[in-house]
């Protein structure tokens, strides 16, 4: 194909792609229009595991990207991930920390760990904040502040004093006491729900994307659909 035709396809497709994508987000503009108009906040969804070093980056990496948005965060801790009876998983959970380190290295962040955390040694940190329910600033912070503690400043067991300290440093009450199981599952039912399978995952306005992947990714869109910076 010659110069001059390559340039017009070009011109022909490229207005068309255009076009296309602006009527496939058209929907999602409208609501998120209406929230606007009704003085409601955006919101966005982060299925995430406190086990899971992947999301340690992710939620650390995104509560940062979308502070002093119109968008409230509603994080959703999981334990509960991945194929049901997938033989390698215990082989994933290992690589997990060789890719997180790699995408905390483009942070500037040094993973502390060089070994996955248990399984379930994180599970009471997954109750606290999957029985608050209400999204917060402080909730946010909290998770974030949680994973850092978690992964880049320990190589030892989670200490839950440590933690407990953070809750109430960011929520201003002690933890919620006793198993909030329930809250956790209904967490895992919604991510089943969105369309995920493994965490670190977001849902916003009818799209989801593995968030250590696509952080850039999440915050074009929230541009897209008018939620930058609160007024």
């Amino acid at each position: 194909m010659g110069a001059p035709a390559a340039e017009l396809l070009r011109r022909r497709l490229v207005p068309s792609a255009v076009i296309a994508a602006s009527r496939l987000t058209l929907p999602a503009r409208l609501v998120a229009a209406g929230r606007r108009r009704a003085g409601r906040r955006g919101s966005l969804e982060m299925f995430f595991a406190f086990d899971d070093p992947c999301s340690a980056v992710a939620v650390i990496d995104l509560v940062d990207r979308t502070q002093g948005r119109a968008v409230e965060l509603l994080m959703l801790p999981v334990l509960r991930r991945g194929i049901r009876g997938d033989p390698a998983v215990e082989l994933k959970r290992s690589y997990a920390v060789t890719d997180a380190r790699r995408l905390a290295g483009r942070l500037g962040m040094e993973l502390s760990r060089t070994a996955p955390l248990p399984s379930g040694s994180t599970a009471f940190l997954a109750e606290w904040v999957a029985a608050h329910r209400q999204p917060s600033p402080g909730l946010s912070t909290f998770c974030a502040r949680a994973m850092r503690n978690l992964w880049f400043e320990s190589d030892g067991p989670p200490s839950r004093s440590e933690l407990e300290s953070i809750w109430l440093d960011e929520l201003g009450t002690a933890p919620p006491a006793g198993r909030q199981a329930a809250a956790v599952r209904w967490d895992e039912a919604r991510m089943g729900r969105r369309g995920p399978y493994e965490t670190p995952a977001v849902w916003v306005a009818g799209r989801w994307y593995f968030a250590q992947d696509r952080p850039a990714a999440i915050v074009e869109y929230l541009d897209l659909l008018g939620w930058g910076e609160a007024a």
